[in-house]
């Protein structure tokens, strides 16, 4: 995304008359920028307090994600006024749409806004619109579009209100986003030759009349250090082979949400996906990943996709379980990609992509038809043996400190486990899961806890209670009278949590529709 607009402010003269409010551009500019610095210390506030214990993290929190909000929500209303006094200031409107999305971006800042995700992520994209309609060849507002477009599109698809409109919709706005970052990335390319071309010569005119000082810059550069004054002036960074990188990426990841999307048969379908990521890997990111160094990176992104690619693949027949398992291995078994043992985003990937792997083989109207019990026996030990190996991925993943999203990856550990124990439900009767049921659905309940904890403390409360409420599943499941009671209880108000758990295969839709689910 592109970067926070910043300007360099002027210190008061000696006497100045005390602030009366800001009445030009720039000087709305300078607050909502302030306002933005504060949030972001006190955002930062949050982050220092995090403590290990036991291998497990713990973020204490105080008042510090409150007052961020508080200091956002100021720079946001600031920019409102000045956009209703400037409606044509593309800096101000920029600035406001950026930290709108911004927002929506960390969970400890969102939950302070009593709106929806969706509904933020609306507002949002309304915003980077005016801002777009305002300069539409500026690469940084074409890139955040874009990716307010992918976000947008992801909560839609994936929440636990989505519905075919909202898919159809999805897929539209995720459509347009590959549109606006290939046009912002075309742009870029643009903008990289001609920076290339202009350092050429000056270089060459540099060299020519002797006018480099002895510290690297030129006399150009000199001057207008020398001549700073009281005025504001837009940094702008030069594009470079890693802000390709970046945006090309970022196109990759889209391609990689719209793949899930191609299951249903909407959007532009599958073999259009696999022809522009073919070509935009091939001629941009491989090429853009050498001159960077960043080819770790890269491999993961790339194995995202194409655990995507295989898995829309397999469910719609295109592909066999062989061939699918095979595309999982090597996506995560490479040279680029290396050992990813020590990070957290990449076991987390890999865990997610055996869970999808275990749902595609699993799901009624993708899976092998009329299976007798040697093909069904065959299918539990590899659904099992998959599901074991995500785990070991997610138990690594949460130790490492370097983890983000620890109440998360402790969620779908749980998940896990209760994907595990419906092994040995009917249709399926895998009896390893059968023996070991017990200790399934009671190691599911330790996860939620641990998960609903830390979404607690970190109060990120759509996790937590997500968490809460599917500790209270595995206890039910298990037979605890107490937590049965306080799952009906809860119903009313996190139903659609149970709904969820049985279109994912975690929860029997006959034992949820038993309690009112």
């Amino acid at each position: 995304m592109g970067k926070l607009k910043r300007f360099q402010a002027h210190s008061k003269k000696k006497g100045e008359e005390k602030d009366k409010g800001p009445t030009t551009v720039d000087e709305y500019l300078a607050v909502g920028v302030d306002y933005e610095e504060a949030g972001e210390k006190w955002r930062a506030g949050d982050a220092a307090k995090v403590r290990l214990f036991s291998g497990c993290t713990t973020i204490l929190h105080g008042s510090d994600g409150l007052q961020s909000t508080r200091f956002f929500i100021r720079a946001l209303e600031n920019y409102d006024i000045a956009l209703e006094k400037y409606p044509d200031s593309f800096d101000i409107a920029y600035n406001k749409a950026r930290v709108q999305y911004e927002i929506t971006q960390h969970p400890t800042l969102a939950t302070q806004i009593p709106q929806p995700l969706v509904d933020l992520l609306r507002t949002a994209l309304e915003s980077h619109r005016v801002a777009l309609e305002l300069r539409q060849e500026n690469a940084d507002v074409l890139f955040n579009t874009a990716q307010v477009q992918t976000s947008l599109a992801e909560a839609l698809a994936e929440g636990r209100d989505a519905t075919p409109d909202t898919k159809d919709e999805a897929m539209r706005l995720l459509e347009e986003a590959i549109e606006l970052f290939q046009r912002c990335l075309s742009l870029q390319e643009y903008q990289f030759s001609e920076s290339q071309m202009q350092m050429e010569g000056l270089i060459g005119a540099a060299e020519d009349q002797g006018t480099l000082m002895g510290d690297g810059t030129s006399t150009t550069a000199a001057s207008l250090e020398a001549s700073k004054d009281d005025r504001w002036a837009a940094i702008v960074e030069p594009v470079t082979q890693e802000t390709l990188l970046d945006t090309s990426l970022a196109q990759l990841d889209t391609l990689t949400s719209l793949c899930g999307l191609a299951i249903s048969g909407a959007g532009s379908g599958l073999a259009w996906i696999e022809e522009y990521s073919t070509s935009l890997i091939q001629n941009k990111i491989s090429a853009f990943a050498k001159r960077t160094g960043r080819q770790k990176e890269v491999a993961l992104v790339k194995a995202n996709f194409y655990c995507a690619l295989a898995d829309v693949s397999f469910r719609t027949r295109q592909t066999d379980l062989k061939t699918y398992e095979k595309e999982l291995f090597v996506a995560f078994n490479n040279e680029e990609l290396g050992d990813i043992t020590g990070d957290p985003e990449a076991l987390s990937a890999k865990a997610d992509a055996l869970i999808a792997f275990c749902s595609a083989i699993s799901d009624p109207s993708h899976a092998p038809k009329d299976l007798d019990p040697g093909m069904l026996s065959h299918l539990n030990k590899i659904r099992w043996n998959h599901l074991t190996l995500a785990l070991g991925n997610l138990t690594t993943a949460s130790k490492l400190p370097e983890a983000r999203n620890i109440a998360k990856i402790h969620i779908t550990r749980g998940d896990v486990e209760m994907l595990r124990f419906r092994l040995g439900q009917s249709p399926n009767s895998c009896e390893l899961a059968q023996r070991n049921s017990e200790i399934l659905l009671k190691n599911a309940g330790v996860y939620y806890k641990g998960a609903a904890g830390l979404a607690r403390n970190m109060r990120i409360i759509d996790e937590a209670v997500e968490a809460e409420v599917k500790e209270m599943v595995a206890k039910g499941v298990g037979g605890d009278e107490l937590a049965l009671r306080a799952l009906k209880h809860s119903l009313k108000d996190h139903g659609e949590i149970l709904e969820e758990m049985v279109e994912e295969g975690l929860l029997d839709q006959e034992w949820a529709l038993s309690i009112g689910g």
